[in-house]
C-alpha cells in the first residue's frame, strides 16, 4: 500500500516513487492512510505562486506570499461558520445507538447464550447467523423464535440502525451455529486487552470466530502476547492474533462532480505559509447537503486526512481533479474547502459501557475519519446522490464520465459492498468486521479510529475519502446504499483489506448538523 511523505530537503520525485511502509515508532510499524503524493504536482514554490500573482497585479515578494494559498481565506471561512451557526431543529444523538455492539447487547439482553450475530448475503438473499452457547434455551428455538426474541426489545432506531436486526425485521433467514463464550464476555474481554496491552493495530470482539481477535505489527512476540493475555485472565482459545499492516489510502474532469472522483489538496512543507508545497491524492466520498440551517449548504464528504490539519476545520481547499499545473492560486478545478472535520474526544462522552466508543487512557479518538467541505462558485450548485459507475472493476479508465449508481439509502457497513477509488477504479467484497478500535494511525501517536469496519474490497494509495455502498437496485435498477468511506487499507494475515468509517457514526460525529447524502428524492 502507498503512503509517502514527503521530507524536507528530500527530492520531490524521489519521494513520489515511494511506497510501502513508513519508519516504525517504538518498534511498531505505525498505520498508514491511503492518500498518495501527486508526481504532477508535487513541489510548488514560492517562486511560481509569486509568478502568479504578478500577472495577475497583485505582485508579492518571494519572502511575501499574499495568502496561505492551501486554505480558504479568512472573511470567506468567517461567513461560511456564520451561516453554519444558524441552525434551525439540531440533530440529537442516542447514546445508546452509537456503539453498535452496545446497542446489540442492549437489544439481546435476556437472551440466554447470545453469543453474537452477524448477516451475510448468499444467492442474492439476506442471511442472519446468530451464535449460542450451548446447552441454552436461545440455541433450542425455532428461526422463526429467534428473530422475534431478537427484535421484540429493539426499538425502532435499533432496527435503523443494526444491520442484522433491521435484516431481521425484514424477514432475513436465520441459522444459528454453536460457540463457547457469549457476546457480552468478548466485549468485556476486549475492555480488559485495550485497557492493558499497547501497541496494538486493532482489537475487535469478533462474534464470527468467537474471540477477541487483536492485530499486532509484523514480527510482534505472540507468545508474550497470549502469555500477558492470560494473566489477564483471558482464556487461551477466547484470544486470536493476526498480524496487520494497515496503510490509510478517475482522475479526470467530470462535470457534474460526482463521488469516487479524483481530489487533491495541497499542503506546505516549510511553515503554515511554506515556501514548498506538495499536491495530495484522495478521492471524492459522495455530495453532501446540510439541511438544517437557515440556508442549507451543499458540499461533499471525503476523509479528514485529506485536509492539511486531521480533527480541525482547517478551511483546506479541494481541486477536482488536480492542482493547475504551476499555481496553487489557480481557481480553474477548485470546486471547495473543508468546513466542518469534528474534534479529537477523550473518555465516555457518549456513555458507552460496552467500551468499543469508550477513549482508552492516554489516547484521543474519533468515530469516523471524514470531513465536510463546502462547495464554492461555480459548484455550489453541484447535486447529491451519486456515484460514478465505471465499467469493468478494478480498472479506473473505464468510466465515461456519465454513468453513475444513484444514492436512495444509507446505513451501516455489512455484506457484500464495493468501493470507488481513484486509485483503484471500482472493487468489490464483504466486510469481514465490524466495530473494530484501530490505532497507531501514522504520524498521529495516542490517536485512535473507534468501531471502525474491515472488508475485502481493495484500497489503495489515493483512494482515501471514496464511497463505499451496497448494490441494492431499488427501487430501480444501479441504486445503491450508501454506508460509509473508505480512508484504510493493508493485509491481515496476507489477505488484503480496506477500512470503512461507518455513515451511522458520521453522523454522529458531524451532530447537531443533519447531513444528506441521498438523491434528492429520498430522505437521507
Amino acid at each position: 500500500m502507498t503512503s509517502v511523505i514527503t521530507r524536507q530537503g528530500r527530492d520531490d520525485d524521489d519521494v513520489a516513487r515511494r511506497t510501502g511502509h513508513m519508519p516504525s515508532r517504538g518498534g511498531i510499524d505505525m498505520l498508514r492512510r491511503t492518500r498518495s503524493l501527486s508526481c504532477t504536482a508535487a513541489a510548488l514554490t514560492l517562486l511560481v505562486l509569486a509568478g502568479a500573482s504578478s500577472a495577475a497585479g497583485v505582485g508579492p515578494t518571494a519572502a511575501e506570499p499574499a495568502q496561505p494559498a492551501p486554505t480558504v481565506d479568512p472573511v470567506t471561512l468567517t461567513a461560511v461558520q456564520r451561516q453554519l451557526s444558524q441552525i434551525t431543529t439540531p440533530v440529537q444523538v442516542d447514546p445508546s445507538l452509537v456503539d453498535a455492539d452496545q446497542a446489540l447487547l442492549e437489544a439481546t439482553r435476556g437472551l440466554d447464550g447470545f453469543a453474537g450475530a452477524w448477516l451475510d448475503e448468499e444467492g442474492g438473499r439476506q442471511v442472519v447467523t446468530v451464535a449460542t452457547t450451548a446447552p441454552t434455551s436461545l440455541r433450542l428455538r425455532s428461526a422463526g423464535d429467534i428473530a422475534r426474541a431478537m427484535t421484540a426489545r429493539a426499538t425502532q432506531q435499533h432496527i435503523e440502525r443494526l444491520d442484522v436486526l433491521g435484516a431481521l425485521a425484514e424477514g432475513a433467514r436465520v441459522r444459528t451455529t454453536s460457540a463457547t463464550y457469549t457476546f457480552d464476555q468478548l466485549k468485556q474481554w476486549q475492555a480488559t486487552i485495550d485497557e492493558h496491552l499497547s501497541g496494538l493495530v486493532f482489537s475487535d470482539a469478533d462474534e464470527r470466530h468467537n474471540t477477541v481477535t487483536i492485530g499486532v505489527p509484523p514480527g510482534s512476540d505472540s507468545t508474550a502476547i497470549t502469555a500477558r493475555a492470560q494473566g489477564l485472565g483471558i482464556p487461551d482459545d477466547a484470544l486470536k492474533i493476526v498480524e496487520a499492516d494497515f496503510s490509510p489510502t478517475l482522475r479526470d474532469d467530470h462535470r457534474p462532480v460526482a463521488g469516487g472522483q479524483q481530489i487533491q489538496f495541497v499542503k506546505p512543507i516549510f511553515g503554515d505559509i511554506g515556501t514548498i508545497f506538495s499536491a495530495y491524492n484522495c478521492t471524492l466520498g459522495v455530495n453532501a447537503r446540510i439541511v438544517n440551517l437557515t440556508t442549507p449548504l451543499n458540499g461533499y464528504l471525503t476523509n479528514s486526512h485529506c485536509s492539511i490539519d486531521y480533527a480541525q476545520a482547517d478551511g483546506t481547499y479541494h481541486w477536482q481533479p488536480s492542482v493547475p499545473l504551476g499555481s496553487i492560486i489557480n481557481t480553474a478545478n477548485r470546486i471547495g474547502y473543508e468546513v466542518l472535520d469534528p474534534p479529537l474526544y477523550t473518555g465516555n462522552p457518549y456513555g458507552d459501557t460496552s467500551g468499543s466508543v469508550n477513549c482508552p487512557s492516554g489516547n484521543q479518538c474519533r468515530l469516523s475519519d471524514a470531513a465536510f467541505g463546502a462547495y464554492d462558485g461555480d459548484y455550489t450548485g453541484t447535486t447529491r446522490g451519486y456515484i460514478a459507475r465505471p465499467s469493468s472493476l478494478n480498472d479506473h479508465s473505464t468510466w465515461n464520465g456519465t454513468s453513475t449508481y444513484r444514492i436512495t439509502a444509507a446505513g451501516a457497513p455489512t455484506g457484500a459492498v464495493r468501493a470507488v477509488g481513484r486509485t483503484s477504479g471500482m472493487s468489490t467484497g464483504s466486510i469481514t468486521q465490524s466495530c473494530v478500535r484501530i490505532a497507531n494511525i501514522d504520524g498521529m501517536p495516542g490517536i485512535a479510529q473507534n468501531c471502525q469496519y474491515i472488508g475485502t474490497y481493495s484500497s489503495q494509495g489515493g483512494d482515501s475519502g471514496g464511497p463505499v455502498f451496497r448494490v441494492t437496485n431499488s427501487p430501480s435498477a444501479n441504486d445503491v446504499t450508501f454506508v460509509g468511506l473508505n480512508w484504510g487499507g493493508g493485509t491481515i494475515n496476507g489477505q488484503a483489506v480496506g477500512i470503512v468509517s461507518s455513515w451511522p457514526l458520521m453522523q454522529v460525529d458531524f451532530s447537531p448538523y443533519d447531513v444528506r447524502v441521498c438523491q434528492a428524492a429520498f430522505t437521507c
